[in-house]
């Protein structure tokens, strides 16, 4: 007999930008750091033999709640992974919203229908890890186990495993735990349980679009700058930029954000901002997901504000997600 332990990563960056981050890699947030700290505690008395998880940042950086604490390697399984998810990836889910509602919709709640150009498929993404499960419940028979992996694959493992009938499982809070016992089959002890997180620190908590039925969460969208866009950006007092993105929820223009080139490793964070009936919505950190996102693609390891941040809401909306003397580091790191 094996005990599984199947375990979420802690919050990242897509759960908060509101991003659809597959297998985009992509870092814990600090929030999530709290997470983590928070999961540590309740593995401090579970025995465990053996730590795996997928070879993304945020499932590394999650299990070292448990693999550093007992002294034990991390085993990367790549077929841990998350679903891929095809020209979908990195896209904000405010734009998928806006495009392509129906299949947005069946992403969260009729996953075994759901697939875009490129991306994996239902009977895919759960085979593999089906496969890669079955070969460590049989390589540690007799002990204890943890694997760090996704939302979206777990939940349709759990799908393929134990309810084939039902369509819309629930989706699972970060860094939540289900038990497995394997003696040759697989048996559900419990599932998706996060009761180690205290309420201020959990990431489904604060968010509507799980709940299914008229529940819904604000999410934006983005486009390139265009002529018609210069007394927005007067209005705002945006300065020039390379790269400028105007932000829109549904049909209704939001705000923009501004980037310019500073050297071969920093892009500059010129501008963010929301027009006034747009603030305090929790949308400011859509807009900053998405100037990391472009600064990403423009190949740069580095984004730094144009200036030290006076505003107090805007600061603290930058200490949230990480920035440190003016700073933020691009490159995906485990910690």
């Amino acid at each position: 007999m094996t005990t599984i332990y199947l375990i979420r990563h802690a919050e990242a960056e897509g759960n908060v930008f509101r991003r659809l981050h597959g297998q985009y890699d992509s870092n814990v947030t600090p929030n999530g750091m709290k997470q983590i700290a928070a999961l540590e505690k309740r593995f401090a008395a579970v025995p465990v033999d053996a730590v795996y998880a997928s070879d993304l940042t945020r499932t590394c950086t999650t299990a070292g709640a448990v693999y550093r604490p007992k002294n034990l390697p991390l085993h990367r399984e790549p077929r841990f992974r998350e679903l891929n998810c095809g020209a979908w990836e990195d896209q904000p889910f405010g734009w998928l919203d806006h495009a392509d509602p129906e299949r947005n919709r069946a992403f969260s709640h009729d996953p075994q229908r759901w697939s875009v150009e490129g991306s994996e498929i239902f009977p895919v993404y759960t085979g593999r890890f089906l496969q890669a499960l079955d070969e460590v419940a049989r390589r540690h028979e007799g002990q204890t186990v943890a694997i760090f992996s996704h939302g979206m694959v777990l939940r349709g493992v759990m799908q393929r495993l134990f309810f084939p009938e039902k369509r819309d499982l629930p989706h699972s809070e970060n860094t939540a735990v289900t038990k497995l016992v394997w003696d040759g089959d697989y048996h559900l002890e419990y599932l998706n349980d996060a009761s180690h997180l205290p309420p201020e620190i959990t990431t489904l908590g604060r968010q509507q679009w799980w709940r299914g039925g008229e529940h819904r969460d604000f999410n934006m969208w983005f486009r390139d700058a265009q002529a018609q866009d210069a007394a927005l950006l007067d209005a705002l007092h945006a300065p020039q930029g390379e790269c400028v993105r105007i932000s829109s929820l549904i049909d209704e223009v939001t705000g923009a954000v501004v980037l310019r080139t500073l050297d071969a490793r920093t892009d500059e964070l010129s501008w963010l901002s929301l027009l006034p009936e747009h603030r305090g919505r929790g949308l400011s950190a859509q807009l900053l997901g998405e100037a990391i996102s472009l600064a990403r693609r423009r190949g740069k390891r580095v984004l730094r504000l144009a200036a030290p941040v006076e505003d107090p809401a805007a600061a603290k909306l930058f200490a949230t997600y990480g920035f440190a003397d003016n700073e933020l580091s691009l490159q995906p790191t485990i910690r």
